[in-house]
């Protein structure tokens, strides 16, 4: 009866210890614009024409003629800032936080980071005030 006893014991701190390690991933407080910009969902045939990254873990891109993103990393990518080229997984035509990818590429290979949120940005001169407020505030 102890074993047994023994066993649910560990089975549960195993499953508590499981459910803290898949919940969801808390951003840094500097990535949180959900009150001042326009959180999208997805972007919907997408295409980039430009982007620039701002820290380890964002970046912006440009996908038309004035539609600019900034994108939020669920976790730092070290080569994001230093990368030349970066590539972008789709969910068919879409891209989606939660689902889609990162792909930065750097001397050892490449590495994927998954997208945490995406921001829809107003114009060029809206993601230049947004890059610099992040670059302002640090790591």
């Amino acid at each position: 009866m102890k074993t047994i006893t023994k066993m649910i014991f560990i089975l549960t701190l195993s499953l508590m210890f499981t459910g803290c390690a898949t919940g969801p991933i808390k951003l840094p407080e500097k990535y949180n614009f959900d009150n001042t910009l326009e959180e999208v969902t997805e972007i919907y045939n997408f295409r980039i024409k430009s982007w620039s990254s701002i820290d380890y873990q964002s970046l912006i891109l440009e996908t038309n003629v004035n539609d600019y993103y900034l994108v939020l990393l669920q976790r730092p990518a070290p080569s994001l800032p230093f990368s030349e080229h970066i590539g972008v997984t789709l969910t068919v035509d879409y891209v989606k936080p939660g689902f889609d990818n990162i792909i930065v590429a750097d001397s050892g290979g490449t590495e994927s980071y998954i997208i945490q949120k995406i921001y829809k940005l107003k114009d060029r001169k809206q993601a230049l005030e947004i890059q610099d407020r992040l670059k302002k505030t640090g790591r």
